[in-house]
């Protein structure tokens, strides 16, 4: 993982974070010695909790991160995840390798403030250990206000752009759209099922010989939640996609001749014993400093799972993703994979997933043509 680009504007916000959630408890003390000493009632998840698996997408993880309360304004908890992944790598001719990484252990630390019903304050702590490389940082820091139908966030963030579901130990490959940086959100609901969203953040990857010191991107979206949560339709549009985890301007020093926006949309129905999951995501122009056969990503991900009514703690997906002009990756992958719960905070899923590569797209460092891959993982989760 790339050690992220931190600004001038970036160490503000996160500062603002971090001394909010220093300061702040010693005036809610106050405030509490003058209040009826009723607490604030916790809010509302935002997303579906899988009944087997201890999150399906990245902001479930984050916010599985803080869940037992420590006093009336402080909750704090983690999530642990154990991973070991097995990789064969088939070229033409018979050619075969093996990938076998460190098995890598994550943690997420989460902090979580609620002083008063309409301001909250969240830092989230990441740790990665794979036995020959540590990584720490603070993955999140905000400070927000949330008034009845419309909220703000500022500071360190994760920003709405994709849900990125999956029942899988690995990611999809629409993860590359998955973009944090200094940023402040806004989002407001018309009514209790559809909510909007807008923000604007910290530019890390610029524009060739620009002499702004100071850049910055945007981006919109929109989410329609029925009731029961069995129904989820939403989309957004974000002006770079640079800006993700694609990381693609990455070799050429964060610089771009050409900005590349970029569009998402997802979908959650869920029929027990069943529930699909499907999300596309597209750049809407070139980048140019890419060959014309990968310059031009697109990729999608559909996931339909099984809850097995009579064996409540075990699930079963299938997976299959679909990507054009995405460098280094396959054109398709499909896979089974099972997740099983034996204690409340304890999860372990087990995949198989195979990818195979459009021809004449992928060589090794000794230009062999790689014609496809299997991929066994295995991963256990814990909440503490």
């Amino acid at each position: 993982m790339k050690k992220p680009h931190i600004t001038i504007l970036s160490k503000v916000l996160l500062s603002l974070s971090l001394f909010t959630c220093l300061v702040f408890p010693n005036l809610v003390a106050a405030h509490e010695e003058s209040s009826t000493g009723e607490e604030p009632s916790p809010k509302k998840s935002k997303r579906p909790q899988s009944t087997v698996k201890i999150y399906s997408t990245p902001e479930e993880r984050r916010e599985a991160a803080a869940k037992t309360q420590i006093t009336s304004w402080l909750r704090f908890g983690g999530v642990m995840d154990l991973e070991k992944e097995w990789q064969t790598n088939n070229f033409k001719r018979g050619i075969k390798s093996v990938d076998n990484p460190d098995t890598e252990l994550a943690i997420e630390l989460g902090f979580e403030l609620t002083w008063f019903d309409w301001l909250e304050a969240e830092i989230l702590f990441a740790i990665e250990e794979t036995g020959s490389r540590h990584y720490q940082e603070v993955d999140e820091g905000y400070v927000g206000l949330d008034l009845d139908d419309f909220g703000v966030k500022v500071g360190w963030l994760y920003l709405p752009f994709g849900e990125f579901y999956s029942h899988f130990v690995s990611g999809p490959l629409i993860e590359l759209g998955q973009t944090r940086g200094a940023a402040i959100i806004v989002d407001y609901s018309f009514w209790e099922p559809l909510e909007i969203s807008g923000y604007t953040f910290d530019s890390k990857v610029n524009k060739q010989r620009s002499n702004s010191k100071y850049q910055f991107d945007w981006g919109i979206g929109a989410e329609f939640v029925s009731d029961d949560e069995t129904v989820r339709i939403g989309g957004g549009y974000i002006s770079d996609l640079g800006e993700g985890d694609g990381e693609f301007f990455f070799d050429f020093n964060d610089k771009y001749r050409q900005r590349v926006p970029g569009w998402v949309v997802h979908g959650l129905f869920a029929l027990p014993p069943l529930e699909f999951t499907g999300e596309l995501l597209r750049a809407t122009k070139s980048i140019k400093e890419n060959d014309s056969n990968v310059d031009k990503p697109l990729a999608y991900n559909l996931e339909l799972t099984y809850y097995p009514s009579q064996l409540p703690w075990i699930q079963f997906a299938i997976r299959y993703e679909h990507s054009i002009e995405l460098q280094d990756e396959p054109q398709s992958i499909y896979g089974i994979a099972t997740s099983i719960r034996p204690l409340d905070n304890l999860s372990l899923s087990f995949e198989y997933l195979r990818g195979d590569f459009k021809k004449n797209f992928s060589f090794d460092d000794n230009d062999n043509e790689q014609t496809s891959y299997d991929l066994f993982a295995i991963q256990a989760s814990l909440l503490f």
